[in-house]
């Protein structure tokens, strides 16, 4: 009968630990949530290589102050800066010539002067 007093004791255990559950779990909330804040501020810059605004295919932790100054003039460069994940969405718009991205690259294009063959 001694085992099955210890085996209510271990029932007891993890009710106690599930009690302290709650809060294990606000703390590893945390950490996600800036992991999350980390990705959201990588961009990914899909339109054509301008000196001063971007790279084409360029990573960016914070968009360039001159691109940010470019869209104020031209606001469709803000949608050249997108979340890494979203990628093959824009490749697609661009491949298929159309869509917010690829009038965003035309628009982008003009300001720097080029053709459209890139």
């Amino acid at each position: 009968m001694e085992e099955i007093t210890s085996v209510e004791t271990e029932v007891k255990d993890p009710e106690q630990a599930m009690a302290e559950l709650p809060e294990e779990k606000t703390t590893e909330a945390q950490p996600e949530a800036v992991q999350t804040e980390q990705k959201a501020q990588q961009l990914m810059y899909v339109g054509p290589s301008i000196p001063g605004i971007g790279i084409q295919n360029r990573v960016y932790t914070q968009i360039p102050q001159a691109a940010i100054e470019a869209a104020q003039k031209t606001p469709e460069l803000n949608n050249l800066f997108i979340p890494i994940q979203n990628y093959p969405a824009a490749c697609r718009m661009l491949r298929e010539q159309n869509g917010f991205i690829f009038n965003a690259f035309k628009k982008a294009l003009s300001l720097r002067g080029g053709n459209s063959n890139e």
